[in-house]
């Protein structure tokens, strides 16, 4: 799939690189030949002009370039009567050239002469009947611009073969995030479908224990039925969040931004875990200033920050302590979080906040969890135009830094 769509860009370019070269080598050739044309126009007119009064001799002054102008005197019937030095012919042999420029109705154009092509202008005398014609030989010029449209085209042919390669280049590049991305989709729907399959299983073996035993009453099948209830919850919860996930990828999940003390919200959602930690054997202190109003979404703060206690405290033995940290910057507010459990080792730092990812599969699988809090939790920090530092030690401990902007209304 991938390669077929490299090719499609790779040609779409190349196309259109060719277009435009086309367009840069037709549009220099034709503006090149009016050039040249025009100037020749112009160099007759002169020619024949001077030569009508009497004041030029000959057109060695307008040859400077090879190309060859001379003009020739006829009387009134078109017999030749002067002409200029430098003729290509015998004057004898330019009768039959005088005879088709002479007797043409248009005063200008173009006459074929003895395999050649000639650019005629012809004006009547001033001082008696008759009239001077003046010619130009096109050959040269026809040569100059075949050996420009030749060297266009050779340079035109180079820039495509140029541009072949680079698009294959630059269609490289524009495929990895591509890929990635691709890669990343196809990871996120396996692990999503393993993560549902999991309490699905456990549903429908219960529910077959239960359907086995058509005689035992609901109470007597009870335990059965809570552990359907706690799949079932897990189950909705990582539906929640990976519709959560969806609409934030979508910038359909915005957020309600209000003035809220955010100090408070932190001591809300610490009171909350105190049961917890109490039954778990872990110390939960905080350390925070006081009275600090923060702009932004109050439910999504507190949800970020239940996001990061709970880790700490999953992934902290009996014993341990977590501690949560508030201070108010000049700039921002910071807010940290640390423990002193498992830790992580460093290679996995730069991944814990990819969707699904488990720095331990077999020991994470242990743990409650959907696997997509810290995906979350890293969304809520950058609606907030925040940032996040991770820092850990193996056995020691592991600390998250967050700080969040001031924003005004």
């Amino acid at each position: 799939m991938f390669r077929k769509l490299r090719r499609k860009l790779t040609f779409i370019n190349v196309l259109v690189t060719a277009l435009l070269l086309l367009v840069f080598v037709i549009g220099t050739f034709v503006i090149m030949q009016e050039q040249l044309f025009n100037q020749s126009q112009q160099l007759m007119q002169i020619v024949a002009s001077e030569a009508g009064s009497g004041t030029v001799i000959n057109t060695k002054a307008h040859n400077k370039h090879l190309t060859k102008y001379f003009y020739l005197k006829t009387d009134a019937v078109g017999k030749i009567t002067e002409n200029s030095s430098d003729l290509p012919l015998a004057i004898d042999q330019l009768d039959p050239l005088v005879y088709e420029a002479f007797h043409r109705p248009n005063p200008k154009g173009e006459v074929d002469f003895q395999d050649e092509t000639y650019s005629y202008f012809r004006v009547p005398l001033k001082q008696s009947p008759g009239f001077v014609i003046s010619f130009v030989d096109l050959h040269q010029d026809r040569e100059i611009m075949g050996n420009l449209l030749i060297a266009l085209t050779i340079g035109g042919l180079i820039c495509l073969i140029l541009a072949y390669y680079g698009s294959r280049f630059m269609a490289d590049r524009a495929m990895a995030p591509i890929k990635k991305s691709w890669q990343r989709q196809q990871d996120f729907v396996a692990d999503a479908s393993h993560e549902l399959r999991t309490p699905l299983t456990v549903v429908q073996l219960n529910l077959e224990l239960m359907k086995g035993n058509p005689e035992e009453t609901v109470a007597s099948q009870s335990k059965w039925l809570d552990y359907s209830l706690l799949e079932t919850e897990r189950m909705s919860k990582l539906v929640g969040d990976l519709l959560f996930l969806a609409r934030a990828d979508s910038q359909q999940q915005t957020l309600e931004i209000t003035q809220f003390s955010l100090d408070t919200a932190l001591h809300e959602v610490i009171e909350s875990f105190k049961p917890l930690t109490e039954t778990s054997g872990i110390l939960l202190e905080s350390s925070m200033t006081s009275e600090i109003t923060f702009m932004g979404d109050a439910f999504r703060i507190k949800q970020l920050l239940i996001i990061l206690i709970d880790n700490a405290i999953k992934y902290t033995p009996s014993g341990g302590q977590v501690t949560v940290g508030l201070q108010n910057r000049d700039a921002s507010v910071e807010i940290t979080v640390s423990d002193n459990g498992e830790g992580i080792e460093p290679e996995h730092l730069a991944k814990i906040f990819e969707r699904f990812y488990r720095v331990d599969k077999a020991r994470s699988q242990q743990k409650e969890g959907t696997g997509l809090g810290l995906a979350i939790a890293e969304w809520i920090i950058q609606s907030h135009h925040g940032q996040v530092k991770v820092s850990s030690s193996l056995g020691e401990g592991t600390t998250f830094v967050i700080s969040l902007p001031h924003q005004n209304k």
